[in-house]
């Protein structure tokens, strides 16, 4: 009686004994072969041959002959049902990607950096001045799903206006190791950029990301920047803010909201930790999960703590590995303030009063940039471009014009 108790006892541990080891030969085969549909072919027999010889094997002196040969079969059949069927679903299907429409006036730049980059140029109009504008988007990998309202008023004003795809989202290319997405990345695309245009200085204008990566950019390069704006801008340095403390609590109860409604990218951020960022990206690649990120950014309010309903406009475009390998890049690179309070490049720092960053990420590049020029923008959320457009045009044209 014993040796049946202690028989079945083993066969229910069976089956997350097969769970482990098909989950070490999926993530072992993902990483070896960076192909998902590889990894699931080599890695599907195991759990359930696991199963199966460890039942025949507790089974073999303490059942007839049918039961050693049923059992062992039933049971790595519900262990394949088990660990096959959500599986699958995490890893197929979701929400579907939204491409950005390749138009006739976008143009393309093949980056000494390896970066295929997309972009759009804004002519300028009447007298042309000699510093061209960088628009530099948000995200990581968010490109704008509308036109900048400051395109036309710049270039109207007499600037060149350069809007550009980051790598990694939009119509820029993808990077094959995910890895090679970094700040330093991006700092050496969007100074490739300034030497594409044959601009010895620029004026730069980001919005959210784009305004850490300018930071990045100024403490790098300070020489090659006449002016810049940043809007609602990201954290400066973000171990200057763990465990979330960037985010007002509306924000923060808002994103966690949401991210709880799309398991697929928690999956995902578990993954890089547990199985490596290349086994990640072969089981969860970015045609699985730029939708699923997508969809989620279309949910998050950018306005907490304004009244009334949030403006939902569908994001397109997105890049969500360029996203996570990049804001996971930014906790481990060295404090760019030291350099950057030594910048003396006028700069323009606009935060909506309802924008779900903490009031303290955006007053901290006042602070640390000695010739920075701090407002806050009265019913707007994160992204003053879409709430206060005519504001925003007017505060960013006159600060580039010095007046």
């Amino acid at each position: 009686m014993r040796a049946k108790v202690a028989a079945g006892l083993l066969i229910v541990l069976a089956v997350p004994a097969g769970l482990g080891v098909g989950l070490g030969a999926l993530w072992a085969a993902a990483a070896a072969s960076g192909n998902r549909y590889v990894a699931l072919a080599v890695a599907a027999p195991a759990p359930a041959g696991v199963v199966w010889w460890l039942c025949r094997l507790t089974l073999r002196r303490v059942a007839r002959s049918r039961v050693r040969r049923w059992v062992p079969i039933a049971v790595a059949g519900v262990e394949l049902a088990v660990v096959a069927v959500p599986l699958a679903g995490l890893l197929f299907g979701g929400p579907p990607y939204r491409p950005i429409v390749d138009g006739p006036g976008t143009r393309y730049w093949d980056l000494p950096t390896g970066s295929r980059i997309a972009y759009a140029r804004t002519p300028a109009q009447g007298e042309r001045r000699d510093t061209p504008v960088i628009l530099v988007h948000g995200g990581p990998g968010a490109p704008d799903a509308e036109p900048s309202p400051l395109a036309p008023a710049l270039a109207t004003a007499g600037f060149e206006v350069y809007a550009y795809h980051q790598v990694g989202a939009g119509l820029s290319s993808r990077l094959s190791d995910v890895r090679g997405y970094t700040i330093a990345r991006h700092v050496a695309d969007l100074d490739a950029v300034r030497a594409a245009i044959g601009a010895d200085r620029v004026v730069l204008a980001g919005e959210s990301w784009g305004g850490q990566l300018i930071a990045a950019y100024l403490a790098a390069h300070p020489d090659r920047v006449a002016r810049a704006v940043v809007a609602s801008p990201g954290t400066m340095w973000s171990p200057a803010f763990p465990d979330n403390r960037k985010m007002t609590e509306g924000g923060l109860r808002d994103q966690n909201r949401a991210l709880w409604d799309h398991p697929r990218l928690l999956l995902g951020a578990a993954l890089i930790e547990v199985a490596g960022p290349r086994a990640a990206h072969a089981l969860l690649p970015d045609e699985a999960m730029d939708g699923e990120f997508e969809s989620l950014v279309g949910e998050l309010d950018m306005r907490a703590g304004c009244p009334g309903r949030p403006l939902r406009v569908p994001p397109s475009g997105l890049g969500f590995w360029a996203n996570v390998m990049t804001t996971r890049d930014a906790l481990q690179v060295a404090d760019p303030r030291p350099a950057l309070r030594r910048v003396a490049v006028p700069v323009l720092v606009l935060r909506g009063s309802c924008d779900y960053l903490a009031p303290e990420v955006a007053r901290e590049y006042a602070d640390v940039l000695p010739n920075a020029v701090f407002r806050v923008i009265d019913g707007s959320g994160h992204a003053i471009a879409r709430d206060r457009p005519g504001e925003y045009r007017e505060l960013v044209t006159a600060f580039l014009r010095d007046r």
